[in-house]
């Protein structure tokens, strides 16, 4: 019998490994219509945040980080947050906080005093009890700092008109091969002098920066701002400890203080603190503040999350563009699924938990209470059983719940219901899918990171090679364009130096600002598309996984003018071909 022989002709990765399709999240994710609709919802929180953060009372904004010397004295509240143990610990955080407060406006009415810009002790710390007098205290710093410059300029000027005075004396009498290296001393001298001059007045323009900024600091932070650079801080965490393979690091007590040093936490720490941490801050220490930032969060992430789910659920299963306006569409028709998607486990874990509080009161009963609580207290048990499995079905179904309206066009209860279904009968592929989305999700991410840092860095670096001007001229030797805007380097984002630039300088510098945060915006556009893009395809994967549908079934009510970048097949030109008919077969 011959042997017979097959050939591989090819493997279907995709068919054989499922998981392979996360890889076209990056493809998918740089749509042009997702990054747009990324990084508008992003502004969008920014200055609902940022709007927030101007209104809030000083003395209930966060307490900002202090640096003395280049060293962190005081953390930011938020990561003495992260790092407070309450058994460790002997007092509490919000007492911890109110006394860190009364330090920081003592300190400041100390100054205002001895500024002698408020001389009554109690105007001076009323006054820091409400951030006030900080702008007096600016024109203070920068008349100090004027004199202090130009006292130097005289001293120079000086200095140098004494070593001219002292070389012409001299010089007369000596003979022409000393008399030039007696000139060359001379000049070393001057350019001494010179050199002295300019690094003492850097000083003194730095010295009072930083003095401005201790004293900025009684203004308390932005509570979003604050929250916002954490959040920042633990996606760059993520993308740093996939990059060295460090996914358990941050829970014990040595990688406590490695943080406290400077190091990074681990994947999965970072994870904890960018969904848990952070907004449990927020939660206990900022509640009204958090109420009224979930409620603008929600609206915005519902209306154009939803539109960005949109697109790649239409993306990923046809390989069609749906337009920006029927996506905007499709998400405000379902602007309620995707707002109560979330909330209403939140609220059965919320309502059970009153529930069994109530029971509680029983207790309280004297004599046949206890015994009552005790014969139902079976019943607490059941309840707080339901509410894990919620918390659970919510904590790992959460991403999946956009995606199913996205994809299969239902209401929140069904987003509700597929979510949870997936994730208790394919828990382990749940999560194996969403760590090779975080892996592949750094990845790309750093790459992102780094292309917007090397454009950053070119376009610094050839616009400030055709700026050779010095803050008010040849006086101060500061360089204009490197204090309009700093040479980029680990963090892109930076605070104007109004305290060294002048009007016009500072007006330039905001306009220069307003495009660099744009260009950095669409990393940060970059990460929510990302973000959509894989759990619709994971979203894909576990349906397929769990109801056995195709990866190509997806809900479609838009005519063909709402999809985009779509070119029709070409029609084959139609041919004749002639058929001999076959003979009738006879009747029987």
């Amino acid at each position: 019998m011959a042997d017979e022989s097959h050939v591989v002709r090819g493997v279907n990765w995709r068919e054989s490994f499922p998981f392979t399709q996360i890889f076209r999240a990056f493809r998918v994710a740089i749509h042009p219509t997702k990054l747009i609709l990324a990084l508008v919802a992003l502004m969008a929180i920014y200055a609902g945040g940022w709007l927030l953060d101007s209104i809030w009372p000083v003395q209930s904004r966060a307490i900002p980080e202090v640096v003395v010397d280049g060293k962190v004295q005081v953390p930011a509240e938020i990561n003495m947050f992260e790092r407070f143990e309450p058994e460790i610990d002997l007092d509490t955080f919000e007492s911890r906080r109110s006394a860190l407060r009364k330090k920081l406006e003592g300190e400041y009415a100390g100054e205002l005093q001895a500024k002698k810009i408020v001389t009554d002790p109690a105007a001076a710390r009323l006054a820091a009890e409400g951030g006030n007098q900080l702008g007096k205290l600016k024109d203070k710093l920068i008349e100090e700092r004027n004199q202090a410059a130009k006292d130097l300029l005289d001293a120079k000027d000086k200095a140098i008109t004494a070593i001219k005075d002292g070389f012409d004396k001299e010089g007369k009498n000596l003979a022409d091969d000393k008399k030039a290296e007696a000139i060359k001393h001379r000049d070393d001298a001057i350019k001494r002098e010179e050199d002295n001059y300019k690094k003492r007045v850097v000083q003194e323009y730095n010295k009072a920066r930083d003095r401005y900024d201790e004293y900025s600091i009684i203004k308390g932070e932005g509570i979003f701002h604050q929250f916002f650079n954490y959040e920042k801080g633990q996606i760059n965490n993520i993308s740093r400890a996939v990059l060295t393979n460090d996914w358990l690091g941050g829970f014990s007590g040595n990688d406590i203080a490695r943080r406290g040093a400077g190091g990074g936490a681990g994947v999965l720490k970072s994870i904890q603190n960018f969904c848990v941490t952070g907004p449990w801050w927020m939660v206990k220490n900022h509640t009204t503040y958090f109420i009224l930032f979930v409620i603008l969060f929600s609206i915005i992430w519902a209306i154009f999350g939803g539109a960005i789910s949109r697109i790649a659920a239409v993306h990923v299963a046809r390989d069609e563009k749906l337009s920006l306006s029927a996506a905007l569409k499709f998400s405000t028709s379902k602007f309620l699924s995707f707002i109560f998607a979330p909330i209403i486990p939140l609220v059965i874990v919320v309502v059970l938990g009153i529930v069994v509080t109530i029971g509680g009161l029983l207790g309280n009963i004297p004599v046949i209470g206890p015994v009552i609580m005790g014969i139902f207290f079976f019943l607490a048990l059941a309840a707080g059983f339901v509410m894990t499995l919620v918390l659970l079905g919510t904590g790992g179904g959460f991403n999946l719940m956009y995606p199913t309206i996205a994809v299969e066009g239902s209401d929140s209860f069904d987003a509700i219901s597929r979510s949870f279904s997936y994730v208790y009968a394919r828990p382990w592929r749940m999560l194996f899918y969403t760590l090779v989305s975080i892996f592949y999700g750094a990845l790309c991410y750093l790459f992102v990171r780094y292309f917007l840092g090397i454009m950053l860095l070119l376009t610094h670096h050839f616009v400030g090679a055709g700026m050779l001007t010095n803050i008010d001229g040849d006086k101060v030797p500061i360089d204009v364009w490197n204090t309009m805007w700093p040479t980029p380097g680990g963090q892109f984002t930076y605070d104007i130096d109004t305290m060294t630039l002048g009007p016009a300088q500072t007006f330039g510098a905001f306009l220069i600002s307003i495009w660099v945060y744009l260009a950095v915006g669409m990393l940060g556009a970059f990460f929510i598309s990302f973000y959509f893009s894989a759990n619709t395809i994971i979203y894909y994967l576990m349906r397929r996984e769990v109801d056995a549908t195709e990866l190509d079934d997806v809900y479609l009510e838009q005519s063909e003018e709402d999809f985009g970048d779509t070119t029709p097949a070409p029609i084959a030109p139609a041919t004749t071909t002639a058929v001999e008919t076959p003979p009738t077969p006879p009747a029987t």
